[in-house]
């Protein structure tokens, strides 16, 4: 989601600037509130950015199972790591998400703070919540796991795993799916804080590649249930959830209380799946990824300033 502290502020300074400032009408009024937005010039309509970011989504989460497939067939272990085209791709992934998360997700806590209207630490609780909601969750698969193999003695910790590999897809896969839902869901609200034309195509850019690499990495975790279960769960969520944002049918402060929800649970998995072992990474496409979201996100938000 954008960081949209520089366009409250901006707003801020627009509020408070002195009626003469602006330009009047013939009766000597001052413009209209939509005025400023007027000023910046024409931007992309939230309905076809909807549109383009589902499609985004859409054609990756349909075919990540054969995409990895491919490049693990091209993959050539004699290579050097930062030529070989699935750890570039792993690391250049971890990269983004990691920059996505300290210079996006954190930052924009504390300005949903605002949005809430509610305690100055009230979406880093939300945050927390959502946190211990899905630690909780997995303790009781796995509890319910060990139960469940206790007749097979001393090898029970064969079925435990593969059970709580089966839980933590599931849960990762419904966490990803609730989380594109938010993003489109948003969509027409972070595009009412961006100017221009260019700021609405950095931003659907820059979560094009953050939710693809997204659904890439979910889908490493089990393949063959991603391919059975994404097209069923995922695409019609995702579907709702533009049509919904395309008639504005959900207050914006239920949609940012319940991105604060999930904020915890995505910074989690960042940093326990998206920041892999150094021997599986190449440090090179590590850095390229986070500067090219860095970059992405700069010029968004001098885009947003203009």
């Amino acid at each position: 989601m954008l960081t949209i502290t520089s366009t409250l502020l901006a707003a801020a300074a627009t509020a408070a600037a002195p009626a003469a400032d602006l330009p009047k009408d013939a009766a000597g009024h001052a413009p209209a509130a939509g005025y400023a937005a007027a000023a910046h010039g024409p931007s992309l309509p939230q309905e076809l950015g909807l549109a383009l970011l589902l499609l985004a989504v859409l054609a990756v989460v349909l075919r990540a199972r054969p995409l990895l497939e491919l490049l693990e067939h091209s993959d050539n272990r004699q290579q050097p790591k930062a030529l070989r085209w699935p750890t570039a791709l792993r690391s250049f992934s971890g990269g983004l998400a990691a920059a996505y998360v300290l210079l996006l997700l954190l930052p924009e806590l504390s300005v949903i703070n605002t949005e809430l209207h509610g305690p100055p630490t009230l979406a880093f609780g939300l945050a927390l919540l959502g946190l211990l909601i899905y630690k909780g969750i997995q303790h009781y698969c796995l509890q319910q796991a060990t139960a469940a193999h206790e007749a097979m003695g001393e090898w029970k910790f064969v079925g435990v795993k593969a059970a709580e590999k089966r839980s933590n897809f599931a849960i990762s896969l419904g966490v990803f799916t609730g989380y594109a839902a938010l993003v489109l869901l948003t969509l027409p609200f972070q595009f009412s804080h961006l100017n221009g034309m260019v700021s609405a195509v950095l931003y659907l850019i820059t979560f094009a590649l953050h939710l693809g690499f997204d659904v890439l990495a979910t889908c490493e975790e089990d393949e063959r249930r991603f391919a059975s279960l994404a097209p069923r769960l995922v695409v019609p969520v995702l579907i709702v959830a533009s049509v919904l944002a395309a008639i504005g049918a959900l207050p914006n402060v239920v949609l940012l209380a319940a991105f604060s929800l999930l904020a915890g649970i995505i910074i989690y998995n960042v940093f326990r799946v998206e920041l892999r072992k150094p021997e599986d990474t190449s440090f090179v496409w590590f850095v390229i990824g986070a500067v090219v979201f860095a970059l992405l996100n700069a010029l968004t938000l001098r885009g947003g300033a203009h």
